[in-house]
Order: structure tokens, then sequence, then C-alpha cells
């Protein structure tokens, strides 16, 4: 086992941090403050614009295996700056969209360099860098770089849209992606030259690959050779992965719906617009908290107990929301408590998946088998606002948060259950 430096360490998850600040918050935090002005100028409904980011997540679910694939075959650099690059490009194409099916183009674009360099590649970067016991913590602090650069984006594009026509707001936006992108990658972004082994019996694994009738080439150094686990193949071949993936879709139609679907609420429950700000500033802190805090407890109290807890969160949040329609007294009270149970939840879905793929099926293939995972949360992801407008528009706001309440109960018991069947088999230390 080799250790790398603190500062090297240190630069590495400074420069996840502003990766998940800018380019990962151009590309998909501040979307939602140009749909008012996509339906003001284009005439856009509300249901074209829901498909815009609709198109965006099933592009980034398409490319995800790919993705994943392709980091166990080139530099992790090469890779990164790609995305990067691909998600610039994607902003920059809204600069000149005038057609809904250009802005359903860009959506894709944007999202499949985002999934690249943010969802795949920071987490692999940060597992050639940190160890079993410290990776969860440190990808949890570069990921906290979304929230804090949502903390400044959100005023600084409104104040832009005030004052600049639209396109010259995509415009400013997809160059400052793509050169701190590229600055970023270019300068800050390296993995570590000799990658950090968790496996015992490296040595022996090494005898038995000279032995085989596989005549490609290998590189012993690259993490996805010198990690325990039981590689892409055979993860697959499990029957509870695909349960693991099956029940993390359906979280992923409640997390949609609790991430976009708020303001539209609170608005309708008769809070002032005012105050929905101001809830929304205070979920971006409780997010920051719960990126952070949600990295320190994956190492402290292990993935099940860490996902149980994201699971109670969750439950209590929606519980409070269905309560606020039938106490209007305690609305306010129920707005706050989303902002801060659901913002330090923020880690079931931005660490969880990378966290929970590492440490179930080990280190070997695990961009590949991310990016396969990650394709049943992004389809959840995308289908959850268009399944919640449907109850809302038929049965009215109680019967969507109850159906909401329903995904969180069978989605996390499902999740809860095949993580700690995976456990038991040990794939994570075993090697394929």
């Amino acid at each position: 086992m080799t250790n790398a430096s603190k500062g090297s360490k240190h630069l590495i998850i400074f420069a996840c941090m502003l990766l998940q600040a800018i380019p990962y918050g151009i590309a998909q935090n501040i979307p939602p403050l140009f749909i008012h002005y996509l339906e003001k100028e284009y005439h856009f409904s509300v249901e074209s614009v829901g498909y815009i980011f609709m198109i965006g997540a099933l592009a980034a679910s398409l490319i995800s295996p790919m993705a994943g694939k392709m980091y166990s075959k080139f530099p992790v650099k090469l890779m990164m700056l790609g995305g990067l690059i691909l998600s610039a490009c994607g902003v920059m194409l809204n600069a000149i969209s005038t057609k809904l099916w250009m802005f359903l183009v860009a959506s894709a674009i944007t999202q499949m360099g985002t999934v690249t360099f943010s969802g795949l590649g920071v987490p692999f970067l940060i597992a050639t860098w940190f160890d079993k016991k410290s990776k969860a913590s440190a990808l949890g602090i570069a990921f906290a770089g979304g929230s804090i650069g949502n903390f400044f984006l959100q005023p600084i594009v409104t104040n832009l849209l005030n004052h600049y026509e639209l396109h010259r707001v995509y415009f400013m936006c997809a160059l400052a992606s793509l050169i701190v992108g590229v600055l970023i990658g270019v300068f800050l972004i390296h993995p570590n030259k000799q990658p950090l082994s968790t496996t015992k019996n490296t040595t022996s694994n090494k005898q038995s690959s000279t032995s085989t009738t596989n005549t490609q080439p290998t590189n012993d150094t690259h993490p996805a050779n010198i990690q325990s686990g039981i590689g892409y193949k055979q993860t697959t071949h499990q029957k509870s992965f695909w349960a693991l993936s099956c029940f993390y879709l359906i979280i992923g139609l409640a997390i949609s719906a609790l991430s976009s679907q708020y303001a539209n609420f609170f608005a309708a429950i008769h809070i002032n617009t005012t105050l929905i700000g101001t809830i929304g500033s205070t979920f971006a802190i409780a997010c920051l908290v719960g990126n952070v805090g949600g990295g320190f407890l994956f190492s402290k109290i292990g993935v099940r107990n860490a996902m149980f807890l994201a699971f109670i969160l969750q439950l209590v949040t929606v519980i409070l929301l269905i309560a606020s329609i039938f106490i209007p007294a305690i609305k306010i009270f129920s707005a706050f408590a989303w902002a801060l149970l659901y913002g330090f939840n923020v880690y079931s879905y931005m660490s969880a998946p990378a966290v929970m793929m590492q440490t179930l099926f080990g280190m070997k293939d695990t961009s590949q088998i991310l990016g396969v995972f990650s394709i049943f949360f992004a389809v959840g992801f995308a289908l959850g606002n268009i399944v919640f407008g449907f109850f809302v528009d038929t049965f009215g706001f109680t019967a969507a948060w109850i159906s909401i309440l329903c995904y969180v109960v069978i989605g996390f018991s499902g999740l809860l259950f095949f993580i700690t069947d995976i456990q038991k088999h040990q794939f994570a230390e075993q090697t394929a």
C-alpha cells in the first residue's frame, strides 16, 4: 500500500469541489432558474419544460455504462476533460436555441457530459487517492462543492437574468463552465500514480492473471486491476445487484418530486414567495451539511446504517408535508423541516451511489458498475416529476404526496434488505 501526501489529497478534494461548484452547478443546479423565461419568451408549457429535464436525465443514464467502461481504458484526466467540455458545449447550445427540440438536444448533451465528469469521474478520482476508511468522507466533502456553488450561483444568475437577454446569460454560463472546467482539468486533475490497494493477495493475483489465455496487455497500476472486488461481469450476474438497482429507481421517483416540486407545493398552500426563497436558502445550507456529514456517516456507521438514517429523514419529511395540508398552522414549520431534513439527506443520492457500489462490490470496474446502477436512479428521477404531476393534476397534492410516501417506504425497505444480503457475501473483499 502506498500513501499520498496530505497536500496532494487536499488539492484533489479542492479541485473536485470547484468542479462541483461551477461546471456541475451550472449544468445541474441553475437550469430551474431559466424555466420562467423559457415559458415567457418561447411560450413553452410546463409539460414541455419538464421534457427538457427528462431527456437530459435519460441521456445521462444511457451514456453512463459506456462512460464507466471507458474510465477503465482511458486516463481519468482525459475522460473528465472530455466530460467537462461536452457539458459546457451543451450549455452553450442553449445560447443559440429557439425551438423546443434544440433545447432538448442541449439538455441531453449537457447531462451526458456532466455525468461523465461528476457522477462517474469524481468518485473514480477520489477512489485512487483515498483508502477504504477515508474515501467516503472525501467524496462527501467533494460533493459539498455543489452546495457551496449553488449558494452563490443562484443570486448571480438571477441577477444576470434580470439585466441581460436569455441567450446572453446562457452564453456567459457556458463560458464560465468551459474556462473553469478546462483549467481545473488540465492543471489540478490527475490520478494517484500508485493507487491505494486493498487486495491482500495482489502478488498471487498478478501471477494468476499471467497464466490466463487473455493476450490483451494489462496495466497493473490501474485501480481496476489492483483493487479488490468481483468486477463488472460477476456483479451484473448477481440478482441482488439488479434488485438493489430497481429499488433505487423507486427512490428516484421520490427524490425527483422532493427536489423539484417544493416551490409549487409551498405556493399552493399559500406560503409567500419571499419566504419560499428563504426556505430555499435554508435548503442549500442544509445540503452543504448533508454532503459533508453523509461522507462521515458512511465512514463511521457503514452504508446500511447511513441509508437507514436517510430513510427516516425522508419519511419524516414527507409525513410533515402531508400534515401541512390538513393542519395549515404547521405549514411554515413543515416547510423549514423539509429544508433541513431533506437537505441533511442529500448524501442519499449524491455520494451514496458511488459509496454503495464501491463498498458492496469492490473497486474493480467500479465506474462501469456505477454507470449501470446510475441508469436506474436516472430513469426514476426522470419519470418522477411526470408521475407526481399526473397525481397532482388528477387527484391533488394530498394523493401525490401519499404516492411519494409509498415510494419512500417501498424503495428504502427493499434497498436496505438487499444491502444486508449483499454484505453477507463480502463481494468487495473477493477478486474476480
